[in-house]
């Protein structure tokens, strides 16, 4: 009879429960039984808590990037920049639809100009609007809080899968030893139980 014939191979949770407390009164009941009850139980509740980190992860990550980017956005100013040049493909290989053109544009810290994004094929004179820095510069906006939100929710769940993956495959690695060495001392174990069980002296 291998370990996989062995009739509490595959038992209910509270045959489990009662196993991997030490309270399973049965003769073939053996340590590495125990062992891999104990195992089976411990599963899911290291799921739940590794949710539970990658849970907390994301809020913190959402907590601090909101922060950040209200930083941001306190810096940042929204103006409207006029074209005074010709717009430029940005590939002209690929034809794209936008390009790029020099532009001028007034903020209170005095006129900035430099280059910006606009559609292929706009004319001289296109208003544009930009975001400009304290200094007038033009700068990336901050993100919304549902952006932020969407990519803390990301990393949220790329961590879930990724703890959680590892604490499967370490779940199967370790059942595997504990198959193979129940299968290897079933033999000499029933041996020494089987006298008892049959209740032959």
């Amino acid at each position: 009879m291998t370990a996989q014939q062995h009739p509490a191979a595959h038992t209910p949770l509270r045959a489990q429960l009662r196993r991997a407390c030490g309270r399973d009164g049965s003769p073939l009941c053996r340590p590495v039984d125990r062992a891999r009850s104990r195992l089976a139980l411990a599963l899911p509740l290291v799921l739940v808590a590794l949710l539970a980190v990658s849970a907390a992860v994301s809020a913190l990550v959402y907590r601090a990037e909101t922060h950040d980017e209200r930083e941001i956005a306190r810096h940042r100013h929204a103006v409207v920049a006029t074209t005074v040049g010709a717009a430029v493909a940005d590939d002209l290989r690929t034809g794209g639809s936008w390009a790029h053109a020099p532009a001028r544009w007034a903020y209170p810290v005095g006129p900035g100009g430099g280059v910006v994004r606009v559609t292929v094929g706009a004319p001289v004179g296109t208003a544009v609007p930009i975001q400009v820095d304290d200094r007038g510069v033009p700068a990336v906006a901050a993100r919304d809080g549902a952006v932020v939100l969407s990519d803390a929710g990301f990393l949220g769940v790329g961590t879930a899968v990724a703890l959680s993956s590892l604490a499967v495959v370490g779940f199967t690695l370790r059942r595997h030893a504990l198959d193979r060495r129940a299968e290897r001392s079933w033999e000499p174990d029933w041996e020494r139980v089987e006298p008892l069980w049959t209740q032959r002296s």
